[in-house]
């Protein structure tokens, strides 16, 4: 097992300046400061960053691992599947998001029930990633203006940057359907408005199984320049329950800009190409199957589509159809109008293929080059050909084709060769002006100067270190390559979309090529689990994250960068007084140490040696009133070590057996999923399995604890428990969360387990465990000091929260309904030393607040009476609308409210006289001062009283 990265440079010296360039003076701003310091001193975690730095030892990310392959798949299914069928049930996201919308949310029920509502703010804030982005597969840049780029996250929706990527507005709304898989722009002049994007990754998907993922909602259309985006009615199905639309599925959009007269996009969907001729109004059968339900088990199962400037067209069908049958309608296929398409696959292409994607040379459109995932085996699982058209229908002696599979990149040593995980990660692309300057992507990303007509014109150029000695990250990259563009001013410059977002070099042609990271503020990360310390109140979060490892903040500024602590796929985390414990893939856990002035000690594997069966994302916990007692899961067996201090921190990542020992072993056939200990009374620890099994310890602490059996006789049979949430006063009362779907997912005690009732109330779709209620996936109580509990859950329909728990006709409502929306959330935290609630999303990153009782919390109130200038809303709002920015003085003063943009410049004045005492509220339309509208962007609007300057931020949509 390669080893891993431990604690990078911690300190975040460059946020200020990368986000607010010209207008540092405004640094004296209340917007600048951090609530609260965390007790690691500065001076600690940059020695930790040094240490790290100096180690730079990296584990490998994938969907899998090299034991096994679809380890993340495996892992995903067993929790979500209905117990009765072993599958995910088909479907289902549809299904549970428009139950989703029928559910009230906080905002509803506040402004019905509640006096106090205009004060709170119902927001819930970013808490970032600011400078780490998600899995990006769709990427464009606007070919009128490139200051505007549009990407799109598999489960983050679409982003829009205006200003070249110095920041990011999402422009799915919080509600819509976060699959992107692919986005086209109609390049014709005057039609530069219209762009298309496609949903459903159908290899990938973070819960993908066969005949089971998460369907994707058709193709969505913009006329306003990607600012505002609609679903296409024809290509939208009223059917969840089964597979009914090619377009559940999209590969790829593409426009034709030789068509003049029509406006003509193509779907590359499962099974089959689609061709429109009325913007995507209608849709008709041009290659694959025809008739939606035609037998889709031999069709092809991967296609992709490419159109030239001249209006020449090229698609492309797998050879592997659904179920590993072949598909009746295969390869290479080329048209100049179409509806009329010429099998054009060389003679000598492999038997066996699936997925293929390609590119035509925007300098030389008669050159085409094909990338193909053949699957034969690990020594030759691509193929790589160049066509050249000649003349005709492009068959025969009208083109020829070379075969360049034997340069593909094998640069060797433990980073070095191409990689395609199943055809995951793949793209090929031509530079703008040079046929011969090939840009391949698989893990890694490679450039080849000679076309790949040789091995040794080669370079890596993202993905792994270029040296191949390590899993080390290139510098501002990251590994699984998705998509790469060129821009058309400076041929030179790209940008690379990848699973850590999007990367963009200034020189592709230079002999190290250097990146920078355009990941500000593009919060499309998918959070596995997040941490802070249960006892203090700084604001100190850690988190891990899908093929991006586990990363960390110290501030709540969401512009604040954050820092990586461990690389693979981030996996449970921790913090406590003297710890950061951060974990990736099956089972590796790292502590770094800090003595009692905050001081970086150093780092230490600390999993027992000698444990083994872990899960893909396997849980572990820390004891709240020990925070150097650990339990930790393995298979069928709990670990506990009452010291992990004494295991020396000594930077060398060996691990060490010191204080590990077994006190509990189920049967072989158990798997333990989720472990928990108590506040209050301390030493009780409840533990349960993938199918459903619960146990109790109440000596955690004693030699030899005595297990008990607490499993409910009307828990879920064979269900997954994947969190038990403890009351910190009260550790007789316990919530069990199973994450399957069609299962009452549920329970409560009171008698520290000896009987169970269910409480998923509303969650289950009218009361049935049949319905299509969401996946819950983790629990958090957060009791107040006037006796009253808030009882938050994230499901995989976003986050809920209820104050009273009333057996199966518990009410739960939506929170976050303009924030959070409907992005799944895999954990939620809550704390009682400052009632702050945090939460991890798998596909928005993490959003926190802090939050007491089911109302305007007594904070809320306070900030309201509070003078100074307050948050506008809506924020953001779109043109044709207004914001309101409200502000108040403690007396009269000479006031002055302006709005900049990122650049210092001001464009619009909105106060500027002396006000009376009191609260003011100013509207803006996102008009400049001098007429017009402004661009769509993040703007700052600063407010001057007597001297005294305030800050903060909005966002315009047009």
């Amino acid at each position: 097992m390669e080893r891993l990265t431990p604690q990078r440079q911690f300190w975040m010296s460059g946020a200020l300046l990368l986000f607010f360039g010209a207008l540092l003076y405004f640094a004296s701003s209340p917007v600048f400061k951090g609530t609260r310091k965390t007790h690691f001193s500065a001076q600690g975690l940059k020695e930790a960053g040094r240490v790290a730095r100096a180690e730079r030892l990296h584990k490998k990310g994938a969907i899998g691992s090299e034991e096994d392959p679809n380890a993340r798949q495996a892992y995903e299914v067993a929790r979500l599947r209905d117990p009765a069928t072993g599958k995910i049930p088909e479907g289902i996201r549809e299904l549970e998001l428009a139950y989703s919308n029928r559910i009230l949310t906080a905002e509803q029920v506040l402004f019905q029930a509640n006096p106090y509502a205009r004060l709170a703010t119902f927001t819930w804030d970013r808490r970032g990633p600011y400078n780490v982005g998600g899995r990006t597969r769709a990427l464009a840049i606007d070919v009128a203006n490139e200051n505007n780029i549009l990407a799109g996250g598999v489960s983050g929706g679409m982003w829009r940057s205006s200003n070249g990527g110095n920041s990011w507005v999402k422009v799915t709304n919080p509600n819509m359907l976060h699959s992107v898989t692919t986005i086209s722009q109609d390049r014709r002049a005057g039609k530069r408005n219209v762009w298309y994007y496609g949903t459903g990754e159908l290899i990938g998907n973070s819960a993908n199984a066969p005949g089971a993922s998460y369907y994707g909602n058709g193709i969505f259309k913009s006329i306003d320049n990607g600012v505002t985006w609609n679903p296409l009615p024809s290509t939208q199905t009223d059917d969840y329950t089964r597979f009914t639309s090619v377009f559940q599925y999209n590969y790829r959009v593409a426009t034709n800009p030789a068509n003049t007269t029509q406006d003509e996009v193509f779907a590359a969907t499962a099974g089959s190409i689609r061709r429109s001729v009325n913007g995507g109004t209608t849709w008709d059968y041009v290659l694959g199957f025809g008739a939606d339900t035609e037998d889709f088990n031999t069709s092809p199962f991967f296609t992709d589509i490419a159109i030239g400037n001249n209006g020449a067209m090229y698609a492309a069908l797998s050879q592997f159809a659904n179920g590993g049958r072949t598909s009746t309608k295969k390869g290479i296929y080329r048209s100049t109008n179409g509806t009329t398409w010429t099998d054009i696959t060389p003679a000598e292409f492999p038997d066996t293929y699936e997925r293929i994607v390609m590119d035509i040379s925007p300098s030389n459109e008669n050159i085409v080059h094909f990338f193909v995932y053949t699957a034969e085996n690990a020594a030759n699982e691509a193929n790589l050909w160049k066509f050249q058209y000649v003349s005709g229908n492009g068959s025969g002696a009208g083109g020829t084709w070379i075969d360049l599979s034997a340069n593909l990149p094998m640069l060797g040593g433990k980073s070095g060769d191409l990689d395609l995980q199943g055809g995951y990660n793949m793209v090929v692309r031509t530079k703008p002006t040079d046929p011969n300057i090939v840009v391949l992507g698989g893990t890694n990303l490679y450039r080849s100067t000679s076309g790949f007509t040789n091995t040794t014109a080669t370079t890596k150029i993202g993905g792994y270190i270029a040296s191949n000695a390590t899993f080390e990250q290139y510098p501002n990259h990251h590994p699984d390559q998705h998509e790469v563009v060129f821009y058309r001013s400076n041929p030179n410059m790209m940008i690379s979309a990848h699973d850590g977002g999007l990367s963009r070099t200034n020189n592709v042609l230079a002999g190290t090529v250097a990146y920078e990271s355009l990941n500000r503020g593009y919060q499309t990360t998918q959070f596995y689990t997040v941490a802070f310390d249960l006892n203090t109140t700084d604001d100190f979060v850690v988190g891990g994250m899908q093929d991006n490892g586990c990363w960390a903040v110290d501030n709540i500024e969401e512009q604040t960068n954050w820092v990586e602590q461990l690389g693979g796929d981030g996996a449970f985390t921790a913090v406590t007084t003297h710890s950061i414990l951060v974990s990736s893939q099956s089972g590796t856990v790292y502590r770094f140490a800090y003595n009692n002035n905050g001081d970086y000690t150093g780092y230490a594997r600390i999993d027992p040696p000698k444990a083994g069966g872990y899960l893909f994302v396997n849980p572990y916990t820390i004891d709240p009133n020990n925070e150097y007692q650990m339990f930790l899961p393995a298979g069928d067996t709990l670990w506990r070590n009452k010291n992990i201090s004494q295991i020396p921190a000594n930077s060398t990542g060996n691990q060490s057996s010191l204080g590990w020992e077994v006190v509990s072993r189920l049967t072989s056939s158990e798997e333990i999923s989720a472990v928990s200990v108590s506040k209050s009374p301390a030493n009780v620890v409840y533990f349960g399995t993938r199918s459903g099994k619960l146990y109790k310890f109440n000596d955690a602490s004693a030699t030899t604890p005595a297990r008990t059996t607490v499993t409910g006789t009307n828990f879920p049979s064979g269900a997954n428990i994947g969190c038990i949430a403890i009351d910190p006063r009260d550790a007789n009362k316990a919530i069990v969360v199973f994450t399957n779907y069609k299962i009452e997912s549920l329970f409560y005690t009171t008698n520290g387990g000896t009987s169970w009732t269910p409480i998923s109330g509303n969650l289950e779709e009218s009361g049935d465990v049949e319905g299509n209620g969401p996946s819950t996936r983790w629990l958090t109580i957060l009791p107040s000091p006037d006796g009253t509990t808030k009882y938050l859950v994230g499901t995989s329909t976003g986050l809920y929260s209820t104050a009273t728990l009333s057996g199966r006709n518990t009410n739960w409502i939506r929170e976050g309904a303009s924030s959070i929306g409907q992005v799944p959330v895999d954990m939620v935290l809550s704390r009682t030393t400052d009632d702050l609630v945090l939460v991890g999303t798998h596909g928005n990153g993490v959003y926190s607040r802090r939050y007491s009782g089911p109302l305007a919390s007594q904070e809320e109130i306070a900030n309201a009476e509070q003078f100074g200038l307050k948050q506008n809303f809506p924020n953001p709002f779109r043109q044709g609308g207004v914001t309101t920015i409200p502000f108040a003085l403690e007396r009269a003063a000479n006031v002055k409210l302006t709005v900049y943009d990122l650049s210092g410049k001001i464009v619009a004045t909105l106060v500027n006289g002396k006000k009376q005492a009191g609260a003011h509220q100013v509207t803006w339309d996102g008009r400049a001062s001098g007429g017009g509208t402004v661009a769509s962007g993040t703007y700052l609007y600063h407010l001057t009283i007597d001297g005294k300057r305030y800050t903060k931020r909005l966002a315009f949509l047009r």
